[in-house]
């Protein structure tokens, strides 16, 4: 993978190939990887496409995988998203099993608040001569936008007054409707929310020396589409008033679809479907944050489901699987505020946040999961009866400053508490004997 020149001016390389599957015309080739160059995931078409099983090429470092001549240009997009790139237009050449190579073109863009980075790309192979022979203003565009819907536009920056590519109608979705004439014309396509900021960087864009590039919704969900228009003056007069300007407007629906769903992988639980560990401690770190500045309160929840090593010892770890997906399920149903998160912590574990909550009303919440978990069956163990043991902890207004790490501390320790009284109940940190 080469990166861009938004990220490093190295050249790109031409393709040796061979025999090989035949290339993809969509972007559908994804995987997930961390900072250290080891990939995380990667989805069955990028598997095949290097004949790999998809179990031998997860874990693997991305260097094994790409031809040793352009492993500095992988290593030089990996230094740019550590040192904070958002985005790193990559291309480099893969090894197919056998030895022949197939050239492909990707996006990386980091995961926020963690070391994972993933990427979306296809197989240029077959085109990647035509591209570099024809190096017109429309190709690179091509080359830049992949397969994205997008179109030219041109400012009189006096006027105001728009001057559109032809593609434009389908690009914005105006069948039977003509195209905005004026950047007011414009913002009244957007959606509500975003119509200032959008008149606000148009009008700029005559005072700014380089490029000015703002997002943009249409249409509300589930039809919601997200656009991004970039735009820079080219032709000043003679007393340096900007006169035309040009750019492009482009749909990034499908972008932003495949960023969110890139980072809900990140984010949940495979098993049950709920925020994971990495969400939690994300949602926990700003909620303290949010309490505090405000001065209210914010309480975490440990839950533990009780004896659970028996019951997978009896049942299996399948069974087990699914009573951990009811658990959560009936968890789930408690925590219903917005703004409260339920997670999976790990194992038999989960944990709540619920700011805005004192003791008194995070303890009441415990024990409503503690009942709800109780009436809960699993199909194949009806005979045993699921209970779950809580920890609660509070950070009220007044008390000493404290950190994420220390309430999940106190919790937890108010969780052993509730277990040696018996199990099937909750404590509070007010219970828990002061650590001198």
């Amino acid at each position: 993978m080469t990166p861009s020149a938004s990220a490093s001016a190295a050249p790109q390389t031409r393709a040796s190939v061979g025999a090989q599957p035949a290339p993809a015309t969509e972007v559908e080739l994804f995987s997930l990887a961390g900072l250290d160059g080891h990939l995380r995931e990667v989805n069955a078409a990028f598997a095949h496409l290097l004949d790999f099983r998809h179990e031998d090429i997860d874990g693997r470092s991305l260097l094994e995988l790409v031809h040793p001549d352009d492993v500095p240009h992988i290593v030089e997009g990996l230094a740019a998203l550590e040192a904070g790139a958002q985005e790193v237009v990559l291309e480099n050449r893969f090894m197919v099993r056998g030895g022949s190579a197939v050239h492909l073109q990707w996006v990386a863009r980091p995961i926020p608040n963690s070391d994972l980075w993933w990427a979306a790309g296809r197989d240029v192979t077959k085109f990647h001569e035509a591209v570099a022979q024809t190096m017109d203003l429309r190709a690179r565009l091509d080359l830049a936008i992949g397969g994205a819907a997008a179109c030219l536009w041109e400012l009189d920056v006096r006027t105001r007054q728009f001057t559109w590519e032809s593609e434009a109608v389908e690009v914005l979705g105006l069948a039977g409707r003509d195209l905005p004439r004026t950047i007011d014309d414009l913002a009244s396509l957007a959606h509500l929310g975003d119509r200032v900021g959008l008149s606000a960087a148009l009008e700029t864009l005559g005072r700014s020396a380089g490029t000015t590039e703002v997002g943009f919704r249409t249409g509300d969900d589930p039809a919601m589409r997200y656009f991004s228009i970039r735009g820079k003056v080219i032709t000043h007069d003679r007393r340096g008033n900007a006169r035309r300007a040009v750019g492009i407007l482009i749909d990034v629906t499908a972008e932003r679809a495949m960023e969110e769903q890139m980072l809900r992988m990140v984010m949940t639980d495979a098993l049950t479907g709920i925020p994971n560990r990495r969400a939690f401690d994300q949602a926990l770190r700003n909620e303290v944050r949010r309490c505090t500045r405000s001065a209210v309160p914010v309480s975490v929840l440990m839950v533990d489901v009780d004896s659970f090593k028996q019951f997978n010892d009896t049942y299996g770890h399948l069974v087990g699987d699914d009573a951990l997906c009811a658990v959560g399920r009936a968890l789930q149903g408690q925590v219903v505020r917005a703004g409260d998160m339920l997670a999976r912590f790990g194992g038999e574990e989960f944990s709540v946040v619920l700011p805005g909550v004192d003791r008194q009303g995070a303890v009441a919440v415990a024990d409503r999961l503690v009942e709800a978990v109780g009436k809960t069956r699993v199909r194949q163990a009806a005979d045993w009866q699921l209970t779950v043991s809580i920890g609660t902890a509070t950070w009220n207004p007044g008390d000493a400053p404290l950190r994420p790490v220390d309430l999940m501390t106190r919790a937890d320790r108010a969780l052993y508490v509730a277990k040696a009284a018996g199990k099937n109940q909750s404590a509070s940190d007010a219970e828990v004997e002061p650590v001198c």
